[in-house]
């Protein structure tokens, strides 16, 4: 089972989401977006955060980065 996050969760990231819980060797762990106002968890086990920062401190296998031109970059790498 391969550990998935998000950067980025609006729309797009939204939309991949769905895409991980398709697949039974992918598990969401954890998702930020801007539109955050604090750190926590899902009803279903999945933490949110206010930034990416502390998104890829979970130990992620795999990083979807769904940002704007601006910042995705800078996350990617960071990733």
């Amino acid at each position: 089972m391969l550990k998935v996050g998000i950067a980025g969760f609006g729309i797009v990231g939204k939309r991949r989401r769905d895409c991980v819980s398709k697949n039974s060797n992918l598990k969401l762990i954890a998702v930020c977006d801007k539109t955050f106002t604090e750190n926590g968890s899902f009803s279903d086990g999945v933490k949110y955060f206010t930034n990416y920062k502390d998104l890829i401190q979970e130990q992620l296998d795999i990083l979807i980065v769904c940002m704007t031109n601006d910042i995705a970059p800078e996350v990617t790498i960071a990733g």
